[in-house]
């Protein structure tokens, strides 16, 4: 059964796959820099989140989105280190703050 989400202001949220490598392994740094940035994290596996999924137009994971109140407004995909998604949750939340 497919089940719905109800976000609620800005969040980090990752779209994955149990049998994914590349999903487990960005976890924790998608995690962290979440926690960076003040902003919750969700984990989905792709396979649970099919509402999500189609919503969202998620074509490959992991994914990565940005969203204010279950809309998104940023993604990315694949893995990246903590570094490189600190500097892009940073960029993407000022260019959302600037309404660009």
């Amino acid at each position: 059964m497919a089940k719905t989400f109800d976000f609620k202001g800005l969040c980090l949220v990752e779209i994955g796959g149990s049998a994914c490598a590349g999903c487990h392994q960005l976890m924790p740094a998608a995690r962290q820099a979440a926690a960076d940035a003040g902003i919750p994290f969700y984990y989905f596996d792709a396979e649970e989140a099919e509402n999500l999924i189609k919503e969202w137009k998620v074509s490959t994971v992991p994914s990565l989105f940005l969203a204010d109140g279950g809309v998104p407004f940023a993604e990315a995909h694949g893995y990246q280190p903590q570094e490189i998604l600190d500097i892009w949750i940073e960029y993407k939340l000022q260019e959302h703050k600037d309404g660009k």
